[in-house]
């Protein structure tokens, strides 16, 4: 582990060392919290499984899946160096008017928009192959450092039993209010 990265609810993430291949990645861990918790490590694996079976350019992909000699799991996908659009994304120049410049402005906003479609790509394609993200927000959008738009689809991932759905391991009970309720 190389250091800290983020965290949420059930897991944690930090960016550590792929010793085979020497590159950073991200590794994400239930917390200990929650590693005795059946459907808390039912619905990590679940994530981890659905993501790790999502190929797309604007995904972020998993590259394994594992568990320590305590049974508790965890998973690698590649380490994004970038930001997320609230913090990455620059305020489009003014148009028309004093010092405004209309076509760095439509340029911006050709840009902004060209990422907006790639991540309507990526959901498109998750809709298809039957996943759910249902925790689609800035946070989990990353702009990479030479272009990329990529969607992190951990958090809160279910199957929509489409036919080209992964198999689901674990299936959660929709009910209202927020994931705590579960």
């Amino acid at each position: 582990m190389l250091r800290p990265h983020a965290e949420g609810g059930l897991g944690r993430v930090s960016v550590a060392l792929d010793e085979e291949l020497p590159r950073e990645v991200a590794l994400k861990e239930i917390k200990e919290r929650h590693a005795d918790d059946l459907g808390s490590r039912a619905r990590f694996l679940l994530e981890a499984q659905l993501t790790g079976a999502l190929e797309h350019p604007c995904i972020v992909p998993v590259y394994g899946l594992g568990t320590y000699a305590d049974g508790r799991p965890y998973y690698a996908m590649r380490f994004i160096k970038g930001e997320q659009p609230a913090r990455g994304h620059r305020p489009l120049p003014p148009g028309d008017g004093p010092g405004g410049a209309r076509g760095e402005r439509r340029l911006a906003l050709r840009e902004l928009l060209g990422r907006f479609i790639d991540v309507c790509n990526a959901i498109e394609y998750a809709h298809s192959r039957g996943v759910l993200h249902r925790d689609l927000k800035p946070g989990n959008v990353m702009l990479g450092k030479y272009g990329e738009t990529l969607v992190v689809i951990g958090g809160w991932p279910s199957t929509s039993g489409a036919r080209n759905a992964p198999p689901p391991v674990w299936r959660p009970r929709l009910t209202p209010g927020p994931p705590a309720a579960w």
